[in-house]
């Protein structure tokens, strides 16, 4: 149940995610080279752009205080996600996925603020699972 629970809000994601970078390809055009590459709207969305604002960098929710809240996203300067991770008042606390720059699936887990817990799962460069840890066993 809960491998049904985890495929559902990857696919989730990563449908939002392929939604959101359309978007944000049609960078505003009050955006210039000597802006400031980081943002943060009034409802506390941060975007933080590569060089020449063509490709998001980063982007997330903050609360007031600048915590990291909810879902935030790396990506390379291709457009390629390279990690989700789940924020609550800064810490990192629901699931991780982090890929190779080709988009490769390099490892998953969870945390509970700020400390691995359950079982992550490690893969290689060509996708295979090289490892397994249980974190809810290790001391």
């Amino acid at each position: 149940m809960r491998y049904v629970i985890f495929s559902l809000l990857l696919a989730l994601i990563f449908a939002c995610s392929e939604e959101s970078k359309k978007v944000e390809k049609n960078v505003p055009q009050e955006l210039e080279q000597d802006k400031p590459l980081t943002s943060i709207d009034r409802n506390g969305k941060y975007t933080e752009w590569y060089d020449g604002h063509e490709q998001i960098k980063m982007e997330g929710r903050q609360d007031e205080e600048g915590r990291r809240q909810g879902v935030w996203k790396l990506y390379t300067q291709d457009g390629i996600d390279l990690s989700i991770t789940v924020y609550k008042d800064g810490a990192k606390d629901g699931h991780i996925i982090v890929r190779y720059p080709t988009g490769i699936l390099r490892y998953s887990g969870r945390y509970a603020m700020d400390e691995r817990i359950g079982e992550w799962k490690f893969y290689d460069e060509s996708g295979q699972l090289v490892k397994t840890e249980n974190f809810d066993t290790v001391k």
